[in-house]
């Protein structure tokens, strides 16, 4: 289980892709709202939309600027950190 005060504190999660280290914000309830807005509105930018929202580089500044930009990115690595940031929304459920 995660530690319940990283999550409330929205701590930065540190992990890699494919031995890249980034991090991921955690969501705030804000997040929640404007994800489910996303998933209702544009379902096929909502992982675009999770990497632009929650990715970060190792100085913990945002990866991208823009879904557009997420957009141009490669699609495996997007899919993959989108998947992961989707999976904070649903952290200490266990």
């Amino acid at each position: 289980m995660s530690n319940i005060r990283d999550i409330l504190t929205l701590r930065i999660h540190r992990t890699t892709v494919d031995g890249v280290p980034f991090g991921l914000r955690r969501p705030s309830a804000l997040d929640l709202i404007e994800a489910l807005q996303v998933s209702k509105d544009k379902p096929e930018h909502l992982h675009a939309w999770l990497v632009m929202r929650h990715a970060l580089d190792t100085d913990d500044k945002p990866l991208f600027g823009s879904i557009a930009d997420v957009l141009d990115a490669d699609a495996l690595t997007v899919q993959k950190i989108g998947r992961m940031a989707e999976e904070l929304y649903s952290e200490g459920r266990d």
